[in-house]
């Protein structure tokens, strides 16, 4: 999936964003922000937006002069996502289908940004219920449902912190629908936006899956550029489960039809290759054969 003309403005304002939360002075963030935007002038056609970021972010890092440009707002994320997993562990392990309230709850987490320091825990709550009570755009549930029955082994790869909180729970609902799964988590092997870390996932998902490091330091997958367990896993395992939008972007174009991808639509250039509306949530089988 390639960047268009509205990539370049987004990274510009992600830039912003951050220059925000380190800076006081206008006239620091204005020619920071053209230091940044020298960067994207000089950049090729035909990049995949996570391209872009994997441009970007190192040049955003040295100007702030730190690694990890969200640290505190992963683990405020992460805390979050904590209570609301406690408050709705019960209601949706008595659902109908737990498996699909667990998707479901999955998906809500890449919508909602639970770092915001601004947001309460009972309005964060209240929204994760209103996206639950919202259909799938697009929707391969079912089949995933009985290709998850047969499967031996998932590769799961995650997203950002907090939602992989939830994506943690997924995983505990998955292992009880098929009692003999076993799950590799990868994530990435460091700090690039909000992306869970291989260290932060290992936190998280401690005793209900393997982690792997994917050997990436951008925000998604390219699967070429993977560590050899990443690559032999992505195309060996029975199911790859595609968390976020960015890993989207990166693998979309994979001829392997065993992934599935789970996504909640951020972006208009994402919305018009689906062909849905910016919000929509995506549990969608790639079509792509090998």
């Amino acid at each position: 999936m390639r960047a268009d003309s509205r990539c370049l403005i987004c990274h510009a304002m992600q830039a912003l964003r951050v220059f925000n939360r380190y800076m006081r002075s206008e006239e620091e963030k204005w020619t920071r922000l053209q230091d940044i935007m020298e960067v994207l002038k000089n950049l090729k056609w035909g990049l995949k937006p996570i391209e872009i970021a994997e441009i970007v972010y190192p040049e955003i890092e040295k100007i702030v002069g730190k690694r990890d440009v969200y640290e505190k707002e992963k683990k405020r994320s992460n805390d979050v996502a904590l209570k609301m997993v406690e408050r709705m562990e019960r209601m949706i392990r008595e659902a109908t289908d737990p498996l699909f309230d667990a998707a479901k709850l999955a998906i809500a987490g890449n919508l909602i940004d639970l770092g915001t320091p601004n947001w309460n825990e009972e309005t964060i709550y209240n929204k994760i219920l209103e996206i639950l009570e919202k259909p799938f755009g697009i929707d391969d549930f079912e089949q995933f449902k009985e290709e998850l029955l047969k499967a031996t082994n998932v590769l799961y790869l995650v997203d950002n912190a907090g939602e992989i909180v939830f994506d943690r729970f997924f995983i505990e609902i998955m292992k009880e629908y098929n009692k003999g799964l076993n799950v590799v988590v990868a994530a990435k092997s460091k700090p690039i936006i909000n992306d869970a870390t291989v260290e932060e996932a290992k936190e998280i998902m401690d005793g209900v899956a393997q982690v792997i490091d994917s050997g990436m330091k951008i925000p998604g997958t390219i699967v070429e550029r993977g560590t050899d367990s990443f690559r032999r896993l992505f195309f060996e395992s029975d199911i790859v489960i595609s968390k976020g939008q960015g890993n989207f972007e990166g693998i979309i174009e994979e001829e392997n039809e065993r992934v599935y991808f789970l996504l909640t639509v951020k972006c208009p250039v994402v919305a018009d290759f689906l062909g849905v509306p910016e919000g929509t949530m995506v549990f969608m089988k790639n079509r792509r054969k090998r």
